[in-house]
């Protein structure tokens, strides 16, 4: 059905859920035993009104029907409820455990990564695993300990009838199957049939050039031929779809047909009673269901199951290696580039050659730049998101890929306008990050220092209040003023000023002083094509 090793991988998921997986697989053969033992009291119920037994044996019996059908429903609803709260633990550890990875992975990798390997795509593939361990566990425990009971039953009342079903089973399947893999489509892969659903998307990306050299004609031409092949698969899937059920539904009449005259012969020939044809009947109805799920259990699986490797692949991933190991706890803020070289991650020819910057501790230098993926590959090599080909960065004359990460990374602020904001308290939005078990007092000092307390003073919690989008509204400053707020708290040596993709308002004027308060006596560097932070700058240095 599946490999093992996939099996020992679900194992290893459902282990830390063993006392509610024992409750579900309690559940699950319970259903199995119920199910079963309803055939024998049929065959007793049928035999005994026969037999012309008594009025209290024979309301003992429908009682005991009634028990079982009660006990089975039960049963049913506590398997139910065991099974999809291990899938929802499992799945909510999957997406924490994919999402941890996420924020760990260095940061090149999330740049070029392929987009469907953000945790956010994976929200599917998941929710098909989840149901792929809720259909196993369903399979081993409920329908083939069903199957297998019923098929005993049915053996110890009559072998003949137990060939005659396991070969009729064996048939069924094996037409279902053959019809199930002809309607997969085979002229053409998966890879065609994506690409061909994403030629639209593709057109309308590059609407530009297809406008520009004409080419509608053959775009439309190329959309049109993609269609009619998805529409002949389709039609070719639904008549072998249709073809198939024809094809079951004449072997099932013609199983009925030499079931009934095995019946009549083996009862004209007193081989069995009513009540065993009875229950023989009732066995062979409930087979069906937990027979066909398992003899589709190998296609349904396999598609549930297939993005395990890719979760566990990208699971698997190196985090962020820090080689570094020199503490320096608060630096002084002497930020020096020498002859750095690097490349953008999106380009082969150096963003950045040969380039030389000294910062003195407190200075403020503006950067002036026309591309973006400059300020961008600069603030990444400064807070070691990625390493330069050439050349050194050293803070306080310590070369930065010697130093521990995270003491360098606490003694940097990078603040731009478009951060957003967690759903949680303005104060838990200051005490963010390495700052989160900050004191009351310092986190109240900061807020009063960027202005924040400004606005806080007018609501009903303060700094307390929870950032929310149906209850509080806060303008583009008060937002501003809560992330310099943040950078604050955080005390850095070097602060990165960055509203290349978003500007800050400086107009308020408390967010222009919140600014000043930040950047006083510390290394600032400064991304903006805004005159007024522009102003605050010592020198200004341009990038080529």
């Amino acid at each position: 059905m599946i490999g093992t090793p996939l099996l020992q991988r679900i194992m290893i998921w459902l282990v830390p859920y063993r006392a509610m997986l024992t409750f579900a697989i309690i559940s699950l053969l319970t259903i199995a035993l119920t199910t079963s033992l309803l055939t024998v009291i049929i065959k007793q119920l049928i035999d005994n009104m026969n037999a012309g037994q008594t009025l209290n044996e024979l309301q003992f019996l429908l009682l005991t029907i009634a028990s079982l059908i009660t006990l089975r429903g039960i049963a049913t609803l506590a398997s139910h409820y065991a099974v999809n709260w291990i899938g929802g633990k499992i799945g909510m550890d999957l997406r924490m455990r994919l999402f941890e990875k996420y924020l760990v992975l260095p940061l090149d990798h999330t740049i070029k990564s392929n987009p469907d390997h953000h945790p956010a795509h994976f929200t599917s593939k998941i929710d098909r695993v989840i149901d792929g361990i809720a259909e196993l566990l369903t399979l081993l425990w409920k329908e083939l300990p069903t199957a297998t009971s019923l098929l005993i039953v049915m053996f110890l009342l009559n072998w003949e009838f137990l060939l005659m079903a396991f070969s009729s089973a064996l048939v069924i399947g094996a037409i279902t199957q053959l019809t199930t893999q002809a309607r997969e489509p085979s002229s053409q892969s998966p890879r065609d049939l994506m690409d061909d659903l994403l030629l639209p998307r593709t057109s309308v990306t590059h609407i530009r050039s297809v406008k520009l050299d004409d080419g509608q004609l053959q775009e439309s031409q190329y959309f049109c031929d993609a269609i009619e092949r998805e529409r002949t698969l389709a039609l070719k899937r639904a008549l072998l779809k249709t073809l198939g059920n024809i094809v079951v539904s004449l072997i099932i009449i013609a199983i009925l047909a030499a079931f009934s005259l095995l019946f009549i012969q083996q009862l004209t020939l007193g081989r069995i009673t009513i009540g065993d044809a009875s229950a023989l009947i009732a066995a062979i109805l409930l087979l069906i269901y937990p027979l066909k799920r398992l003899l589709l259990a190998k296609i349904s699986l396999q598609y549930k199951f297939q993005a395990i490797d890719e979760i566990e692949s990208f699971l698997a991933q190196r985090n962020e290696i820090d080689l570094g190991n020199i503490e320096i706890a608060r630096a002084r803020g002497l930020l020096q580039l020498i002859a750095v070289s690097a490349h953008a991650s999106s380009q082969s020819n150096p963003s950045l050659d040969k380039f030389t910057l000294i910062l003195q501790p407190g200075e403020i230098v503006a950067l002036s730049t026309t591309h973006h993926n400059q300020v961008n590959l600069l603030i990444d090599l400064i807070a070691r998101f990625v390493y330069p080909t050439n050349g050194k960065i050293l803070l306080d004359g310590i070369d930065i890929s010697t130093l521990k990460l995270a003491e360098l990374r606490a003694n940097i602020a990078w603040i731009t306008p478009h951060t957003l904001l967690m759903n949680d308290t303005i104060a838990a939005n200051i005490a963010y990050g390495s700052t989160r078990c900050e004191t009351e007092a310092r986190i109240m000092k900061v807020a009063r220092a960027c202005h924040v307390t400004q606005f806080t003073r007018q609501m009903p919690h303060g700094l307390q209040t929870r950032i929310d989008n149906k209850s509080v509204t806060l303008t583009e400053s008060q937002r501003q003023r809560i992330l310099i707020a943040r950078a604050l708290l955080k005390n850095p040596a070097i602060v990165i000023v960055d509203d290349t993709s978003a500007s800050f308002d400086t107009e308020c004027a408390h967010v222009e002083a919140a600014l000043n308060t930040l950047i006083h006596h510390r290394t600032t560097l400064i991304f903006s094509p805004q005159n007024a932070l522009l102003k605050k700058a010592n020198r200004i240095v341009t990038l080529t």
